[in-house]
């Protein structure tokens, strides 16, 4: 019997690779660090377009991707373009995901609910594990071996780096690949749509996806904010989110009051009073929703960046990455999750075809990769624009290089 194909990471993508290959009944084994009951302040809302929704089509059952589609909360037209004062901003093309992706169906997800749906179907079969933290893999001729931190060791066909930006996995294969450090932070939050909150915001703020920016002073932060509902949520068979306000806020690092070490390690209620304080001279409307904020659900993040041109390596037949894992990219063109998918379905059609992780060979694999790099060049490019368009973003190759 063929060993199991190792899943590190039961983010997006690897959950998208889990289910392509269960549908497939192709043996796999999914390892996620955190423990179930925490998904940490992750629950953001993220666009899925059209190379997403094709790897969904092809990964899920129709059953499952039914039950997707009715998870999915509104997709909203374009909203206000204000400065932080209230008063209108010249608008100018960028806010969005780039037109290219945009054809055909798109979905708007609350990544907390869609990560969740998806896992629980398959954890009735007993193949996801959790607290299960990666610390290195060995190679033989016929399998790959995962050490874990706990301990633990677990023997498969490949070994799947889908673990995200600080990934073990790519860490051993790829030590020397660098990112890009753009020198701005982001700010994630959620804001409860209740009816005391409504009462202080205006109605041309509450319909759309509106953006709060100065032209005239780029050290002031950006600030975009979206209302998220669930039209079909008497439909699912377990509670979606009641309507919240979903936004973030970027701003340079030398704007912060704390240093980038500490940024990195601030909790929730740290981060919602950030965000109160950078905009502590805004209009009283753009600031209830700062005020009026779930503290619990506000996190900071870098944002990082792989590289536009990512160095090719030499591919092994036994390891493997996907997803942020090896093109993290900027959040300002609404591709990450979208590549993510792209990569576990790309990567499971071409288990398919070689008949199951038995098959596999450098080539299947280095040719996955190549397209994995070719893929992240334009999604990276598109994320860059859309970032020093509407979010102040410095160009790529002005930006600190790092490893990541």
């Amino acid at each position: 019997m063929t060993p199991p194909i190792l899943i590190i990471g039961a983010g997006l993508g690897g959950i998208c690779l889990a289910h392509a290959l269960r549908k497939n009944n192709i043996p796999y084994k999914l390892f996620e660090a955190d423990p179930k009951s925490n998904f940490r302040t992750q629950g953001y809302r993220l666009r899925i377009t059209k190379d997403g929704v094709t790897a969904l089509h092809e990964s899920l059952t129709p059953e499952l991707f039914t039950l997707f589609e009715k998870t999915c909360a509104e997709t909203a037209k374009m909203g206000i373009r204000v400065k932080p004062d209230g008063t209108p901003a010249p608008s100018k093309p960028g806010l969005g995901p780039p037109p290219q992706t945009m054809s055909g169906s798109v979905y708007t997800i609350d990544r907390s609910t869609f990560r969740e749906a998806l896992l629980a179907s398959l954890e009735v079969e007993g193949n996801v594990f959790f607290e299960k933290s990666l610390d290195y893999y060995t190679i033989d001729a016929d399998k790959v071996t995962g050490f874990f931190t706990d301990g633990s060791s677990e023997e498969g066909a490949l070994l799947v780096g889908a673990d995200g930006v600080r990934s073990r996995v790519r860490k051993q294969y790829i030590p020397e690949y660098q990112g890009i450090d753009s020198d701005m932070r982001i700010i994630f939050g959620k804001t409860p749509l209740t009816p005391g909150f409504l009462a202080k915001l205006p109605e041309s703020h509450q319909q759309g996806m509106s953006l709060v920016t100065d032209p005239d002073d780029s050290f002031q932060p950006t600030f975009l904010f979206e209302s998220i509902h669930f039209p079909h949520a008497d439909e699912v068979p377990f509670p979606l989110p009641s309507a919240y306000m979903y936004w973030c806020l970027l701003a340079r690092t030398s704007t912060l009051p704390v240093s980038d070490e500490k940024s990195w390690h601030v909790t929730p209620r740290e981060a919602a009073d950030l965000s109160r304080y950078l905009t502590r001279g805004w209009n009283p409307a753009l600031r209830s929703i700062f005020e009026m904020q779930d503290e619990s659900q506000a996190a900071v993040r870098s944002i990082l960046s792989a590289l536009p041109e990512i160095e090719p390596w030499t591919p092994c037949s036994r390891v493997t990455v996907l997803g942020d894992a090896i093109h993290i990219m900027p959040p300002t063109g609404a591709m990450g999750a979208n590549t993510a998918l792209r990569d576990a379905g790309d990567l499971a059609r071409r288990i398919v075809e070689a008949g199951g992780a038995g098959g596999l060979d450098e080539k299947i694999i280095g040719d996955y990769e190549a397209g994995v790099r070719e893929f992240a060049k334009v999604a990276i490019g598109f994320s860059w624009r859309g970032g020093m368009n509407s979010f102040g973003l410095r160009a790529a190759e002005e930006c600190e290089r790092i490893l990541l």
